[in-house]
C-alpha cells in the first residue's frame, strides 16, 4: 500500500468478490491498482482524490452489481467513538411499533413510523401519538416484544470486534427503556442512551421521558461524549442509522453509514450498506475478516 495516497475505496459483496472486474472497472474510472484484500468478499483500493463525477460513476457500477463501497479519506479511517442507531438498524424490528401492536391497538402505525424516518412528519410527534396509545395498557406487554426482537445479521461480531479494539460503543436510539437496555447487553454496547415510559402501578401512562429533552438529541449525544473523550468528531467518530433523526449524527461525524437507509438518508450522506450486513462497517474500518471477534 502507497502511504502517499489520499483516499481509500472498500468494496463489500455478499458472497465472494469478482476482483478482476472490479478493478478493472476501477482502473478507467481511477488511475491506481494500489489494493488490499480483507476477505474474498472485501477489498481496499487507494488512490489520490477522485471527481464527484467519477465517484458518481463508480458508485452507479457498484450498485449494479450489488456492492457495497465506502469512499473516504485515509488519514482518519481509524475511529475511537462508534454511536448507532437501534431499530431497523441494530435489529431488524421498529420495536415500538410492536409495542403498539402487540397491545391490539387499531391503527397503522407502520405508515406513521415510516413518515417519520422519510422526515415527513416530526419523530417527536409521532412518539407523542404511538406512546399515546399504550395508555393504561400493561407492561408486560414489554416482554412480549423483547422475546421477538430479531438482530441484525453481524450485529454482535461488529459490537464485540469494536470494543476489543478500544472504541467506545453507544447504542444512541429513539426507543425505549427497558427494550433498550437488553439490546445493548445483548450486542454489547458499553453505554445505551434512549428514551423512558412513564410508568405507574405496572402500567403505560401515555407519556414518556426523552433522551435529553433537546431537539436532534441523536447530534447532542455525539458532541457530549466527543467532549469528554476529547477528540474530534470530524476525525474519530463514526455512527450509523437509518432514518431522518439519525442525519444529524451522520451528517457530523468522520465516517456517517446509512444502513439500508430511507430515502432522506440515501440523499444526504454517501456511504451506505444496501446489499451485506453490519461486519461490513468492520471492512470498512479497514479490519480484515481474520481480524473480526469471535
Amino acid at each position: 500500500m502507497n502511504n502517499n495516497l489520499e483516499l481509500v475505496c472498500t468494496f463489500v459483496a455478499k458472497n465472494k468478490l469478482d476482483y478482476k472486474n472490479l478493478i478493472n472497472f476501477f482502473s478507467k474510472v481511477q488511475n491506481t491498482t494500489d489494493y488490499k484484500i480483507l476477505s474474498n468478499r472485501a477489498l481496499d483500493l487507494y488512490c489520490e482524490d477522485i471527481s464527484k463525477k467519477n465517484q458518481s460513476r463508480l458508485r452507479k457500477f457498484c450498485f449494479k452489481n450489488k456492492i457495497d463501497v465506502c469512499i473516504q479519506r485515509k488519514k482518519w479511517r481509524k475511529k475511537k467513538i462508534f454511536l448507532a442507531d437501534m431499530d431497523a438498524t441494530m435489529i431488524k424490528d421498529e420495536t415500538l411499533d410492536n409495542l403498539v401492536k402487540v397491545a391490539g391497538i387499531k391503527v397503522d402505525i407502520d405508515k406513521l413510523s415510516k413518515l417519520a424516518m422519510d422526515g415527513k412528519i416530526s419523530l417527536r410527534d409521532t412518539l407523542k401519538f404511538r406512546v399515546s396509545y399504550l395508555k393504561d395498557k400493561s407492561t408486560d406487554l414489554i416482554k412480549k416484544v423483547i422475546k421477538k426482537i430479531r438482530f441484525n445479521e453481524g450485529s454482535k461480531i461488529l459490537v464485540k470486534t469494536l470494543n476489543k479494539n478500544g472504541y467506545h460503543t453507544s447504542l444512541v436510539t429513539g426507543g425505549f427503556q427497558p427494550i433498550s437496555t437488553y439490546v445493548g447487553k445483548v450486542l454489547g454496547f458499553k453505554k445505551v442512551i434512549s428514551n423512558r415510559f412513564v410508568i405507574k402501578n405496572n402500567k403505560f401512562t401515555g407519556e414518556y421521558i426523552p433522551i435529553t429533552g433537546k431537539q436532534n438529541s441523536k447530534l447532542v449525544y455525539l458532541n457530549e461524549i466527543c467532549k469528554k473523550k476529547k477528540l474530534d468528531k470530524f476525525k474519530y467518530a463514526i455512527c450509523v442509522g437509518d432514518g431522518a433523526n439519525d442525519l444529524g449524527m451522520l451528517q457530523n461525524s468522520s465516517l456517517g453509514i446509512g444502513y439500508k437507509p430511507h430515502q432522506i438518508v440515501k440523499k444526504a450522506v454517501d456511504n451506505h450498506i444496501h446489499f451485506t450486513d453490519l461486519k461490513t462497517i468492520l471492512f470498512y474500518l479497514g479490519f480484515t475478516e481474520k481480524e473480526f471477534a469471535k
